[in-house]
């Protein structure tokens, strides 16, 4: 109970904050999906006059001449992307994640009624044939759907919205297959103002760039960063509520949810430790925020946390009970300009009570859970087509170097297995006809402590609607 009244408290407390904030007022209404349209429209027709206006001019300069065009098309595109319900992806994380999910998902908040949307994944992976130490991989090619996707919602009016994602992972649920079908999220909002909203259901932990925004055409790569697997058990969700909103350039999520299983940990993290919303254990509950800001357009920077025990109320062998507290700190950077993306992410571990929960899972050895674990990345990459005005199209070489361990440190008495003290180096490129539509190339180069690491070159394609 001292807990939760901690984290109640803590969510009043940004209550209170929000509603305060100066730079927006609680009564100011929203402009709508139409009215957005219809400024920019006008706008659009205003600077093509101008355009038009420069050409004509006796000694006309170059200079402001391709100004005024790059205002146009980003004008033109910001239409688009309106027009089609806001499915393609916009041109900053920020605004991607302004309700805490992806493009494609935050088509409800558009207009009132029904809305679905969804997105589909596809990947070919081919290993190399020996590993890092020079021994035979074993590893087979294969063709897979990831994930394919449909969301529903509903806008009942200016304030109650619900919203949905059903997905089927791998194509087939079968007994002879590796295939689920599972609620992705499934929550219900209510809109008291800019700064202030409520969230109750099945949500995502708001944490790191990819949980809430993993539409394929969001991201680069083939594959999800291991990082953003491993260390931020990708796509994560759990049952609670919270508030979350956002004021100026600033925008918050802070919620309450049912806390991790430390059953599901193993030696290559916490992953299978998510309730996932499936008669989870509820005897132990956490808090979740995060806080982005957002200094220029296309810049995001921010940070996360997720901390709450995960004993739910086991016992060791023995009869012992533990707490098994697990936090996770998070710091992200995101940017974009003129073609350019950037982006960073460092996220860092703890787990107490690590030896106990071996005993109460019955490991030994190298299965030890990692008492602390840490996992970084940085990428690069820069869209050619951006050089060319008023093109469509999108082609965007990458670069991306990732390096994680979630065996840092162990309890004493167990062993490090080298093989999660990992670097994966991934190189290649992404394709857009039009913004939701991803065709992937990439190469990765995967080496580990172990020396057991198999590169692997990826294909992909992916969609939003």
């Amino acid at each position: 109970m001292r807990r939760i009244r901690r984290i109640l408290l803590s969510l009043i407390v940004v209550l209170a904050a929000c509603a305060a904030a100066p730079t927006l007022r609680a009564d100011e209404p929203a402009l709508t999906l139409e009215q957005r349209i219809e400024r920019l429209e006008k706008l659009l027709a205003q600077t093509q006059q101008e355009l038009a206006a420069a050409k004509a001019a006796p000694s006309s300069d170059a200079a402001k001449i391709a100004e005024i065009e790059r205002q146009i098309e980003i004008l033109a595109r910001e239409i688009e992307q309106l027009k089609i319900g806001e499915a393609a992806a916009p041109a900053s994380v920020s605004k991607d994640q302004h309700w805490g999910v992806g493009p494609a998902a935050s088509k409800v908040y558009g207009k009132k009624g029904v809305s679905i949307g969804g997105y589909g994944e596809f990947a070919y992976d081919s290993f190399a044939s020996l590993r890092q130490d020079g021994q035979p991989s074993m590893q087979q090619s294969h063709v897979d759907m990831l994930r394919g996707v449909l969301y529903f919602g509903y806008k009942f009016d200016d304030h109650w919205v619900v919203n949905t994602e059903l997905e089927i992972e791998h194509s087939v649920t079968a007994s002879d297959k590796d295939g689920e079908t599972e609620i992705e999220f499934a929550y219900l909002d209510y809109m008291f103002s800019r700064p202030l909203r409520a969230r109750a259901g099945l949500m995502l932990i708001p944490m790191g760039l990819i949980n809430e925004l993993h539409e394929p055409p969001t991201f680069l790569g083939v594959l999800r960063p291991d990082v953003e697997q491993r260390l931020i058990p990708t796509t994560w969700r759990e049952i609670g509520a919270g508030f979350y909103g956002d004021s100026g350039r600033f925008s918050y999520r802070l919620y309450a949810v049912n806390s991790l299983n430390s059953e599901g940990y193993s030696a290559e993290g916490i992953r299978e430790g998510s309730g996932e919303g499936s008669e989870a254990l509820a005897q132990d509950w956490a808090a979740t925020g995060r806080l982005d800001w957002t200094p220029v357009e296309g810049l995001l920077v921010g940070a996360s946390f997720f901390t709450g025990n995960s004993g739910q109320g086991r016992l060791t062998p023995a009869g012992v009970s533990f707490g098994g507290r697990t936090t996770l700190v998070e710091g992200h950077a995101d940017w974009k300009w003129r073609g350019v993306w950037l982006r960073g992410l460092y996220v860092h571990t703890t787990i107490s009570d690590a030896g106990t929960i071996n005993e109460a899972n019955g490991f030994e050895g190298d299965e030890s859970v990692g008492s602390r674990q840490w996992g970084w990345y940085v990428q690069g990459g820069f869209d050619l087509f951006s050089l060319k005005a008023g093109s469509r199209l999108s082609l965007t070489p990458f670069v991306r170097y990732e390096r994680f361990d979630t065996q840092a440190s162990v309890p004493t008495g167990y062993e490090r297995n080298l093989e999660n003290d990992a670097t994966v180096v991934t190189v290649g490129a992404v394709f857009k006809p039009i913004d939701p539509i991803a065709i992937k190339l990439d190469w990765q180069k995967r080496t580990n402590a172990a020396r057991t690491g198999v590169n692997q070159w990826n294909v992909g394609l992916g969609y939003l609607f």
